[in-house]
């Protein structure tokens, strides 16, 4: 069975950035027609199980008008928070641990739950997009989240996250989430205003929670509720 990107990208819960990015970096499994790809079903399970992803390739049942299932990235940033000249080691395993105890909205007694799975998502594949930015994510909803929220973190240091472009990371959202559904939907959002020049150099300075939620309502990248 045949499965195409649109397909996968609701299979695997990430946007249609993040599975371009893995086939340019050869990490899927792909067939390549013209300007179209596909996938097959079955490497496509060898290749999950392989990298311990989640990978769900049965239609789910509707879930009601989506208009329920939306959370705008506006209010998701409230919800997290934004953190500022966060103090991390080194490494990857620092900069996760160091940014989920900055989280607030985050119960005390599951950061380190967290941590952990946000750790071995990377270890699957780094969500360092590039130009000094990751999107850290666990790959299964989270039961102890009341509330999708996307939490902006910017570190002291730039660090060496093995992104895309080789380049040290400076800036991290931390998209968290009770279901699968405001993921995508969160993602989606977040990758939008991403690929908007004026909205990445923005970053570089460091924002404060209202100027960037203001700018993220300037260029009108928030999906109306």
């Amino acid at each position: 069975m045949e499965i195409l990107i649109s397909e996968l990208c609701k299979s695997l819960g990430v946007s249609r950035t993040t599975i371009e990015r893995w086939i340019r970096q050869g990490k899927l499994p792909v067939s390549q027609k013209g300007r179209t790809y596909s996938f097959h079903a079955r490497d496509l399970k060898n290749w999950a199980a392989k990298n311990h992803m989640s990978l769900n390739l049965t239609p789910r049942p509707d879930q009601g008008p989506e208009t329920e299932t939306q959370v705008s990235l506006h209010t998701a940033l409230e919800t997290g928070g934004v953190y500022h000249n966060i103090d991390t080691g080194p490494d990857v395993l620092s900069v996760i641990t160091a940014c989920v105890e900055k989280i607030k909205a985050v119960p005390d007694d599951f950061k380190r739950d967290l941590t952990q799975q946000l750790v071995k998502r990377e270890e699957a594949l780094s969500t360092g997009i590039g130009e000094g930015i990751a999107i850290p994510h666990p790959r299964t909803p989270l039961e102890y989240i009341e509330k999708p929220m996307v939490a902006a973190c910017f570190l002291k240091n730039p660090v060496d996250y093995h992104a895309l472009d080789n380049q040290p990371v400076s800036t991290l959202f931390f998209i968290l989430f009770p279901e699968l559904k405001f993921h995508l939907h969160l993602l989606s959002s977040l990758s939008q205003c991403l690929r908007n020049r004026q909205f990445s150099e923005f970053l570089k300075t460091c924002p404060e929670q209202r100027e960037l939620i203001k700018k993220i309502d300037t260029l009108h990248l928030t999906p109306k509720k």
